[in-house]
């Protein structure tokens, strides 16, 4: 029996929303280089939360032997020595950071900021454990509760202190109230545990995480890590300002997208015909979504920038359009991921995660040829698009999809980009003539798009229907 599903859905919509608005508020607040500096902040914990991911909290929930008092003594455990280690990490690393972001102010709120990961170490895992029988309700409370008033005192310590330094009053008190919440709802004694031979299980379960940990972070914020120690905290703030008007909802609908899939998918696995079928429906669904998503981004972000977060704010159209373009480069990677994980190739997912690296370089070498963030953002598309040729021709050996249909579909995808940044830039430029053109691309791009995916689009717009119009009694 499934309890608390919907209360935990909405948690997490809440902690969406909270974060969101967190950072609006923060914006107005502080401005643009307090606004960076905090990015900075945040950027550096979890960094060190990435590279220290053992999935102990998930493995509770999947291990056959997670119910037993000793093994969840012995992951709480795992998390209360990791909690520390972090908090250590950020103390003694705090100078070295600071430095790499050309910021010495940061050097003692990183040292501060130890303490939210030290006091998250001591939380209890009974909410997780729980839902090994479908109950969610215990995290939903934490995290409704601690999202919400975290929310409260960052505001207020903002309203104080006018500085960056608001933020680790803010990450404080959600560690410290999800603690609470975690131990009030639980129904064990928090006990810590030692035991060999589980401890060799749950560190099968956690090796692999490490490196993916990293590949991961580098992935989805190196851009943001390359933008704050290039161009400095202003530039840092301005630009997470306006990732993040992409990034919570593109997050949300890639949960909702990987969760709808994934049963169709693994239902299909053992007949070859269908499951092709079903995949390729899936990539012309995401495709149309992930176009749908550039185009909407850069028409609309660059209204509502300036007045969620004030007119110092405002960017360049292009800057929007390449912003929408990454985001939705990363979008598209729910749609190998989900593909690989129904036929249960975890492979296909670290290897896309590696190619994900070569944005690195590419951001590098640009941004030392033309030092802005244009240079940078068209460097992690690059190695977005490189990741998904990787995971796509890794699924096609598998037999999960044909290539040919595929590379289409990312060539589309990629000109459809081009065309939104090219109108973007040339309109910015004064240059009509050249967006009229870039427009018409675009809108030949989308024809073709629309023309391919007909029958997709046809499914879409059915199950639209069916959702929104009232049914005939």
């Amino acid at each position: 029996m499934r309890r608390g599903v919907k209360a935990y859905f909405a948690a997490n919509m809440v902690a969406q929303g909270v974060a969101l608005l967190r950072f609006i508020i923060l914006a107005r607040l502080l401005g643009a280089e307090e606004l960076g500096l905090a990015a900075m902040l945040i950027l550096t914990s979890q960094f060190f939360q990435a590279i220290s991911d053992t999935g102990s909290d998930r493995f509770l929930v999947q291990d056959d032997g997670g119910d037993s008092p000793s093994m969840q003594g012995f992951v709480q455990f795992v998390l209360s020595l990791r909690g520390l280690l972090i908090g250590l990490a950020l103390v003694l690393f705090s100078g070295l950071a600071a430095q790499l972001y050309r910021e010495p102010q940061l050097a003692g709120s990183l040292m501060a900021l130890g303490l939210a990961p030290l006091i998250g170490g001591f939380i209890h895992l009974d909410f997780r454990r729980v839902q090994r029988d479908g109950d969610f309700r215990p995290e939903s409370i934490g995290i409704i509760v601690s999202e919400v008033l975290s929310l409260v005192a960052n505001v207020a310590a903002a309203y104080v202190t006018r500085d960056h330094t608001s933020v680790v009053y803010g990450l404080v008190v959600r560690s410290l109230l999800l603690v609470i919440i975690s131990h009030i709802t639980a129904t064990r004694p928090y006990r810590w545990a030692w035991n060999r031979e589980e401890g060799l299980r749950f560190s099968r379960f956690a090796a692999p995480l490490f490196l993916n940990g990293l590949l991961l972070f580098i992935g989805s914020q190196g851009d943001r890590l390359l933008v704050g120690t290039s161009l400095g905290a202003t530039a840092l703030g301005h630009y997470s300002a306006i990732l993040l008007l992409i990034y919570y909802p593109t997050g949300v609908l890639i949960r909702f997208l990987a969760v709808t899939a994934l049963p169709q998918l693994a239902a299909a696995r053992g007949e070859p015909a269908r499951f092709q079928r079903e995949a390729s429906r899936f990539g012309g669904r995401t495709t149309l979504m992930a176009l749908g998503v550039a185009a909407g981004f850069a028409l609309v972000a660059p209204i509502f920038t300036p007045i969620f977060y004030g007119k110092s704010f405002a960017q360049p159209l292009v800057i929007f359009a390449l912003i929408g373009a990454l985001q939705s480069a990363r979008f598209l990677r729910v749609w190998p991921t989900t593909i690989a994980n129904g036929i249960g190739r975890s492979m296909v997912i670290l290897l896309n995660n590696v190619g994900r690296m070569v944005a690195v370089p590419i951001a590098l070498l640009a941004n030392a040829e033309f030092h802005t963030l244009e240079a940078i953002v068209i460097g992690f598309i690059g190695g977005e698009i490189v990741a998904m040729l990787v995971a796509l021709w890794l699924l096609q050996r598998a037999g999960a999809l044909s290539l040919r249909r595929e590379l289409i579909r990312i060539a589309l995808f990629l000109a459809g980009c081009t065309a939104i940044s090219g109108a973007a830039w040339s309109l910015q430029a004064g240059n009509y003539v050249l967006s009229l053109a870039f427009g018409a691309g675009g809108l030949v791009v989308a024809a073709v798009v629309l023309r391919m995916e007909r029958e997709v689009l046809g499914e879409l717009i059915t199950m639209a229907r069916r959702r929104l119009l009232p049914r005939k009694a």
